[in-house]
C-alpha cells in the first residue's frame, strides 16, 4: 500500500513539470535587404531637353546651378558671350573631339560642363559635354540643336521646375505652371499673382498693334487688295493643320481699313493685323520695331514683340505691363469701341469683282457678358488663355489660366461681379 502511495505523489509532482514546462519559440531572423539609390545625373553644366513641351533646348550653368534657354542664335551668341571662357589654340587641341581619343584630365577638370572660345574670336566656340568629355562645335543653332538631341539629357518639366530659372534672358519660362494676374487702376497694382512673371501673350498683342496703327493716322475709308502672302501670314507661324482665328478674306478681296480694324479687334484676324501692318506706312520691321518703342515709352521694361499678330510665343509681357499696356490702348476709344461689337458683316469686292458680305463674331461672350468699356483675349499652347479688359476705371488681366472658367473667375474677382456667364 505505501508503495502504491509513494508512486502516487511521484505522479503529481511530475505533472506539473510537463504541463506547466514554458515552450521556447525560436523567431527566424528577418533580414531585410537594402534597397540602393541610384542618384539620378546631376544637370549642372549639361544640355537638356525639355522633353513634354516643345523639346526646348537648355543649358545648365554648372557655377550658377540656374537654367537658360535656347530658342534661336541669338540665345545661343548670348550665351557664348555670358559663359564663353577664352582657350589657347594648344589647349583646345587637348580637348578631344573623337571617341575613344581621350581629352587632357587637368583640362577637362577646369573646362568639362562650359563653352570655350579660340583666343579673343568668340565666333569660334565649343561645348565640352560632361557625359562623354568631347568638344561639340558651336557654329548655329540648328546645328547646335541637332547635336543637343543627341548628347543633352531628356529631362521633364517636372525636374525642371527644381532648376532655379535665371533673371538674365528676357524671356518666358517655359516650365512655368501657375496662373498670373494684375489689376491697374493708372496709379497702383492690386490683385497681382507672378505679376512680374514674363508670359507670351498670343493675341493680346494686337492691343500694342492696336495702339501703334493709332499712332499713323489711317485713313479709314482706303481700300486695300489683300495679297496671296498676307492671307498665308498666319501659316508661316503655325502648322497647317492649326487653326486661327481668321474670317472669309481671300486674296484680291478689295476691303476698307475701318473693316480690318474691326475684324482684328473683334474676331482676332491674324490675317487682318498683317495687312493693317502692311498698309500702315510703315514696313514690317518698321512697324515691329515701332511696337517695342511705344512699349518702351509707356515704361514697359520686360515687354518685347517680334510680330504683329500674337502668333509667335516670343511676344512676351508680365501681367503688370499688359496692365499698363491696356489701360492706355483700351483709354482711346477708337480702339475700345472695336473690341465691343458682338458681331458686325462688311462687304468685300472679290478678285472675281463680285462683292460678297464678310461676318466678323465675337465669342468672348463670357469677357462680354461683364460688361467691359474694352476687352481683349488670347490663346496659344505656350500662352494658354489670356485676357485683357477694362472696367470701372481699371484694366484687368490674367496670364496663363488653363481654362475658361478658371479665367473667368479670376475676372470675376477683379472687378467684383456678381454673375457671371457661361465659359465661353
Amino acid at each position: 500500500m505505501k508503495k502504491i502511495f509513494f508512486l502516487f505523489l511521484i505522479t503529481l509532482l511530475l505533472i506539473p513539470s510537463v504541463s506547466f514546462a514554458k515552450t521556447t519559440v525560436v523567431k527566424k531572423k528577418v533580414v531585410t535587404k537594402k534597397v540602393v539609390v541610384v542618384p539620378k545625373i546631376s544637370l549642372n553644366g549639361r544640355l537638356a531637353i525639355q522633353t513634354d513641351v516643345c523639346n526646348y533646348l537648355w543649358y545648365i550653368d554648372p557655377t550658377g546651378k540656374k537654367r537658360y534657354i535656347i530658342k534661336n542664335d541669338s540665345d545661343l551668341t548670348w550665351l557664348i558671350n555670358k559663359f564663353g571662357t577664352s582657350i589657347t589654340a594648344a589647349n583646345l587641341k587637348k580637348l578631344s573631339t573623337v571617341k575613344g581619343k581621350a581629352s587632357s584630365a587637368t583640362l577637362l577638370k577646369k573646362y568639362r560642363g562650359h563653352i570655350v572660345y579660340l583666343g579673343k574670336d568668340k565666333t569660334a566656340a565649343w561645348f565640352i559635354n560632361p557625359g562623354d568629355n568631347l568638344r561639340y562645335s558651336i557654329d548655329n543653332f540648328q546645328d547646335f540643336n541637332n547635336i543637343a538631341s543627341v548628347i543633352g539629357s531628356k529631362v521633364k518639366t517636372s525636374d525642371f521646375k527644381k532648376i532655379a530659372m535665371n533673371s538674365e534672358q528676357a524671356t518666358y519660362d517655359p516650365a512655368f505652371s501657375g496662373t498670373a494676374s494684375a489689376k491697374y487702376d493708372g496709379k497702383k497694382f492690386s490683385n497681382l499673382a507672378y505679376g512680374d512673371q514674363i508670359l507670351p501673350i498670343a493675341s493680346l498683342t494686337k492691343v500694342m498693334t492696336a495702339l501703334v496703327l493709332a499712332d499713323q493716322n489711317l485713313n479709314w475709308d482706303q481700300e486695300v487688295t489683300i495679297t496671296n502672302a498676307e492671307i498665308n501670314y498666319p501659316r508661316t507661324l503655325v502648322g497647317d493643320g492649326d487653326a486661327t482665328s481668321e474670317v472669309n478674306l481671300k486674296t484680291g478681296d478689295r476691303v476698307k481699313i475701318s473693316d480690318l480694324w474691326i475684324a482684328m479687334l473683334t474676331a482676332s484676324s491674324n490675317q487682318s493685323a498683317a495687312i493693317l501692318a502692311d498698309n500702315s506706312g510703315l514696313t514690317r520691321e518698321q512697324f515691329i520695331s515701332a511696337m517695342n518703342d511705344k512699349a518702351k515709352t509707356l515704361g514697359l521694361k520686360k515687354t518685347k514683340f517680334v510680330e504683329m499678330t500674337g502668333l509667335n510665343p516670343n511676344n512676351i509681357s508680365t501681367p503688370k505691363e499688359m496692365a499698363i499696356l491696356g489701360y492706355a490702348a483700351f483709354s482711346n476709344e477708337t480702339i475700345a469701341s472695336a473690341t465691343r461689337y458682338t458681331d458686325y458683316t462688311f462687304s468685300v469686292l472679290g478678285g472675281d469683282n463680285n462683292s460678297r458680305d464678310v461676318e466678323v463674331l465675337n465669342r468672348n461672350y463670357s469677357l462680354i457678358a461683364m460688361g467691359p468699356d474694352a476687352a481683349k483675349t488670347g490663346f496659344l499652347v505656350e500662352a494658354q488663355r489670356n485676357a485683357v479688359i477694362k472696367k470701372n476705371g481699371s484694366s484687368m488681366v490674367v496670364l496663363h489660366a488653363y481654362s475658361l472658367p478658371q479665367r473667368n473667375t479670376l475676372m470675376k474677382k477683379m472687378i467684383g461681379a456678381t454673375t457671371l456667364a457661361s465659359a465661353n
